[in-house]
């Protein structure tokens, strides 16, 4: 009876849309972005339009809910389609027509993942009756990299796009307002039975509203467990998210352990990294915790093992259902992921440029301003960022990883990864690389966890990555060797907790407590600086802070400072001091609290080499030469 509803609700679903399509309607196009017509102007990055395509709708097997439900889902307040065009453009992400790979015209990086497969019935003690309803075999929708990677810029009223670049988005809002309109729908019979009505295709028996609303209820407990580890009053508004943190709460709860462990929230949010040039990178995300060097063979092309266990990582933390709770990693791990996809975003990861300043839109770069800036930055600034060509795909990028005490920027980033450890469940006793690596006990560094998840993944999708390819994966890093640091750990922040967190990563060596410095070509199109957005322009990073991770007290200089307060959202750019106009912004960065604290994860300290020292005109010649990168 239950298969016969299903197919009886497919069909009639399928009926009501065709005929909701106009007489008229044209066929979709084979090829269609917003850069193919309209307004818009795309950057030559090197990519075609198929290419470029291809990234914004191509899934990576991430799974949020199924698309029908995403279709019929209205927002909490009931006011607007959650995941109409208007809402998720509120939310900062962007538009993208119609076409064959994007049939229902969904917003760059929203993509479709299909399995028909028994393969797609997956976490079934945590959705027994999705499982059991099929639904996991249904479209569902997820986002892929291109959702959090592509930037769009105006100007005077010219819209540019940027692949690769910073999102304005508001990954966080979108998560919660999913949750919180699901948790509406089902809290109120009437908007139910519609939402039943619409997902059902018109099939709204008492066997389905039950079946329904307990699968509802199932994505509900699930969200909810994320958020109670993943919430943080430190909000990241647009253009930033705590990724790591979300990746680690995942891993955390997909393991098998009874109790994870909530002392660690997501609750240092960083910017969107900018992501080309990522395969000539030895380490990979902000603080080099993804090393990126071994090259395998694989898919008949050459692979590099490094990013794509940083890629499968990603998809875990962003809606992948992964069974890590059962098995072992060195026989695989079943889940969604979709292994050659993301070889494939990869590889042509590896063939996008950096932007080139577009003078037409922006402005003319001043010649001899840009040649004082470029004496100034040699001596000032190459020893950690190398230089590279836009159109530069082969050179190393030679990044320089930075200790905490020397960068001296918001610590929380790198500390919470250090430092988060949970019970490690299935993974009990396990090695990180399945075979091979550090052994996993009872309860350990969640972030072995996560390799443990990303590698059984990898090896549960491909069978000719035998394990014998995995013994030399890990490289030796040296440590980062940290001074004692002088006077107050974290002067304005009053929270004794972070305090003691901080001041146990400032005095620890480890590798991944320190920051990456990598070559800065197209740097200008990657507003709002430093690791976690706490700067909002190029002007201003060359400015002091008032706020410091360590010393007697906080600076209190004569000035200027960097601005502790400034709008973000805005996607109106400012040539002059590079970076995002704050007025009219919709969201408001704030370093400190209402009581004049500062609220650790959104510190703008550090990056400061002498910036104090610069003139008025000195800056203003580094900004011009940073333009012409």
């Amino acid at each position: 009876m239950i298969k016969l509803l299903k197919f009886l609700r497919v069909a009639a679903a399928f009926a009501l849309s065709a005929a909701a399509l106009p007489s008229s309607a044209q066929p979709l196009p084979e090829v269609a972005t917003a850069c193919t017509g309209g307004d818009l102007t795309c950057l030559d990055q090197g990519w075609s339009e198929e290419q470029r395509q291809w990234w914004y709708t191509v899934s990576q097997g991430s799974r949020l809910i199924p698309l029908s439900w995403a279709q019929a889902l209205k927002t909490a307040d009931g006011t607007s389609a959650m995941y109409g065009p208007a809402n998720l453009a509120r939310l900062g992400y962007l538009p993208n027509p119609a076409s064959l790979a994007n049939s229902e015209g969904l917003p760059v990086g929203f993509v479709i993942d299909h399995d028909r497969r028994r393969t797609a019935d997956l976490m079934c003690d945590t959705f027994p009756e999705t499982c059991r309803s099929r639904t996991m075999r249904e479209p569902w929708i997820g986002l892929n990299c291109s959702a959090c990677h592509t930037m769009e810029i105006t100007s005077n009223g010219t819209r540019f796009r940027v692949d690769g670049g910073p999102a304005l988005a508001e990954f966080d809002t979108l998560v919660n307002d999913t949750e919180d309109a699901l948790r509406a729908t089902v809290g109120d019979t009437a908007r139910f039975q519609s939402f039943a009505t619409a997902v059902s295709g018109g099939q709204t028996d008492a066997e389905t509203l039950d079946s329904l609303h307990k699968q509802v209820n199932e994505q509900l407990d699930w969200m909810a467990a994320l958020r109670a580890i993943n919430h943080s009053e430190v909000v990241a508004g647009p253009a930033r998210l705590d990724a790591q943190g979300h990746i680690l709460t995942k891993v955390s709860l997909i393991n098998g352990a009874r109790s994870p462990s909530s002392e660690f929230a997501s609750d240092a949010p960083a910017s969107y990294p900018f992501i080309w040039n990522t395969h000539q990178q030895n380490l990979l995300q902000w603080n080099g915790i993804a090393p990126s060097i071994l090259k395998l063979p694989l898919f008949g092309r050459t692979t590099d093992f490094g990013a794509l266990v940083r890629n499968v990582s990603e998809v875990i933390g962003v809606f992948a259902h992964v069974e890590a709770n059962r098995g072992y990693a060195g026989l695989g791990y079943d889940s969604s992921t979709r292994l050659t996809e993301m070889v494939g975003l990869e590889r042509l990861l590896s063939r996008l440029q950096s932007p080139i300043w577009p003078e037409d839109i922006l402005g003319a770069i001043d010649p001899v301003l840009e040649a004082e800036g470029r004496v100034l930055f040699e001596a000032n600034c190459r020893r950690c960022h190398a230089h590279l060509e836009p159109n530069d795909l082969r050179t190393p990028a030679d990044e320089q990883m930075t200790n905490l005490l020397e960068s001296g920027t918001d610590v929380f980033l790198a500390c919470n990864t250090y430092l988060r450890t949970t019970a490690s469940g299935n993974m009990d006793g396990q090695r990180t690389l399945g075979f091979f690596g550090e052994k996993i006990d009872e309860v350990d560094a969640t972030r072995k966890m996560l390799i443990n998840a990303s590698v059984g993944s990898i090896i549960g999708k491909a069978d000719e990555l035998v394990s014998a390819l995995f013994s030399d994966i890990e490289p030796e890093r040296s440590a980062i060797i940290m001074d004692t640091p002088a006077g107050e750990i974290l002067p304005g922040v009053v929270d004794p907790v972070k305090k003691e967190q901080a001041r146990q990563c400032l005095t620890a060596s480890d590798p991944i407590l320190a920051y990456k410095a990598r070559p800065l070509n197209g740097v200008w199109a990657t507003a709002p600086y430093l690791h976690n957005g706490s700067v909002p322009t190029l002007y201003d990073l060359l400015l002091p802070a008032r706020a410091r991770n360590f010393s007697s007290a906080e600076s209190d200089g004569p000035g200027p400072f960097r601005p502790e307060t400034f709008g973000v959202g805005s996607r109106e750019f400012d040539p002059v001091n590079v970076g995002f106009a704050s007025k009219g912004a919709p969201w408001t960065f704030r370093v400190r609290d209402d009581d004049g604290n500062i609220t650790p994860g959104n510190s703008n300290a550090g990056h400061d080499y002498g910036n104090a020292a610069f003139t008025e005109a000195e800056r203003r010649a580094l900004v011009e030469y940073l333009k012409g990168l």
